[in-house]
């Protein structure tokens, strides 16, 4: 892994627990003592750059650091001969970075794992763009804790906002830009509909959760989800599911049935 914050201690977690049973091998991250803390629970090595973790013998890279760092993880696993889960999907705001690396992974015969995050019905927008699609809606609704590095960034007074107040709407690519640690969930919808996502953001200083509605509409129908998330222990700015959602696809990669699309 490559990363060591929030996302890849709930896979360390998860291995300890049992839920998933694959072997940790290496982990990096800039601030070593990250990588050592989760480094002496599951006996992986401690790697002190991307190039000599993607050279160890595995099979399989999880990108869990950020969205400035997908090019480079990505792109050194799969030359490696790797896979590659790609968690920071922000990244591919750059539609020439998502094409580079398709190729390249096509080229390799490797795969670009991208998990569903935080919101529902992914399986079903899938299906659904193999017809036409119409319009795709994205209203986030979130805590004032987990939005309010990005807030502050863009000049919010955010210790005044005491009711629902809506802080952003516009395209997918606005909305990364703007919150690039909170929002990867509309690079998601957009890569699996094909459709550029509409977004409206709303802090709420009321709730506790980080709610996601959806809304796609196409020739196959209409596809509504709600999803209300807690916030993760370890980083407010993203939800519990996400990294369920990759503890999850490391599960289906070693069954012998899979669920859905």
């Amino acid at each position: 892994m490559v990363g060591c914050g929030a996302i890849a201690t709930s896979i360390v977690n998860a291995v300890l627990k049992g839920i998933i049973n694959p072997k940790v091998v290496a982990l990096y991250d800039r601030h070593t003592h990250k990588a050592e803390k989760l480094a002496r629970l599951v006996g992986a090595e401690v790697c002190h750059s991307i190039q000599e973790l993607v050279e160890k013998e595995l099979d399989l890279v999880i990108e869990c650091a950020s969205i400035q760092a997908v090019e480079e993880v990505a792109t050194r696993a799969i030359e490696s001969g790797k896979d590659v889960v790609v968690m920071s999907v922000g990244a591919f705001k750059d539609p020439n970075l998502y094409k580079r690396l398709y190729n390249l992974a096509k080229r390799c015969n490797r795969r670009i794992y991208i998990p569903s995050g935080a919101i529902a019905g992914i399986d079903g927008i899938k299906a659904a763009s193999l017809g036409e699609i119409y319009e795709v809606r994205l209203t986030t609704v979130k805590p004032l804790e987990g939005l309010r590095d990005a807030l502050e960034r863009l000049g919010f007074e955010v210790d005044t906002i005491s009711e629902p107040t809506t802080v952003f709407e516009g395209t997918f690519l606005e909305a990364i830009e703007k919150f690039p640690q909170n929002i990867n969930v509309s690079l998601v919808l957009y890569l699996a509909s094909n459709f550029p996502t509409k977004v409206k953001i709303v802090v709420d200083p009321k709730i506790s959760v980080n709610r996601h509605e959806v809304t796609v509409k196409g020739s196959t129908g209409t596809i509504r989800t709600v999803v209300e998330n807690v916030p993760s222990r370890e980083n407010p700015k993203t939800s519990a599911l996400a990294a369920y959602s990759v503890i999850r696809l490391i599960k289906d990669l070693s069954e012998p049935v899979l669920i859905g699309t």
